[in-house]
């Protein structure tokens, strides 16, 4: 791919992968600012070349933020703790609001168990993987929101979660219904109650 990109600009030598990456990003960035507009940063690639770059990107965010290691999501503990704080208890505000980065918004995600492919994402299974779920382009766009509303109901207390203001379902809550807030605390209660932050943030590489 850096071969290709480094032919259409007329280059005797070969790109290193990271200046044609930051190409990508240009191209990315510009394309969301004025959609109207073509980036010239775009015409330098094929849609193959975007979608191998894409894939590179979602490899990164699956190592580093997703499903790659199981300490990756297991950091999100004390986000679905607070969720579930308030969900439960009557005294806290109504609504509450947190802001954060991306990769923070992905560790939920993940361990939501949302867009999960339940295999591992690797260099090797590209063409595997046309159809994934994890797809950070499109669950981890610009101002994206997720969202957790309870519903005061005749039968029970539900919850509706929404991801970029769609309903979602979480895995194991009823298909296309509001999930029972008992079934919220059956789901992850026990993990919100193990949850040993600080142990994992305390942890060290071994050199």
């Amino acid at each position: 791919m850096t071969k290709r990109v480094s032919r259409r600009l007329g280059l005797d030598e070969v790109l290193p992968y990271n200046d044609v990456h930051s190409m990508y990003i240009a191209c990315t960035f510009e394309t969301a600012w004025t959609p109207r507009i073509p980036s010239p940063w775009c015409s330098l690639f094929t849609k193959e070349d975007l979608e191998v770059l894409e894939y590179s990107e979602d490899l990164k965010y699956f190592w580093v933020d997703g499903y790659g290691y199981e300490i990756n999501y297991k950091q999100a503990c004390p986000a679905i703790g607070d969720m579930i704080q308030h969900l439960t208890n009557t005294t806290l505000p109504k609504a509450v609001f947190y802001f954060t980065h991306s990769g923070t918004l992905l560790k939920v995600l993940s361990f939501l168990n949302l867009y999960n492919d339940n295999k591992k994402l690797t260099a090797d299974n590209f063409r595997q993987n046309k159809d994934r779920k994890w797809r950070v382009s499109k669950i981890d766009v610009f101002g994206t929101n997720l969202a957790f509303i309870l519903y005061r109901c005749g039968d029970g207390d539900k919850v509706l979660t929404m991801h970029q203001e769609r309903p979602v379902t979480l895995p194991g809550c009823p298909q296309g219904e509001l999930c029972p807030l008992s079934r919220i605390l059956e789901l992850y209660g026990n993990s919100v109650h193990s949850c040993k932050f600080n142990e994992m943030c305390a942890y060290s590489v071994p050199s």
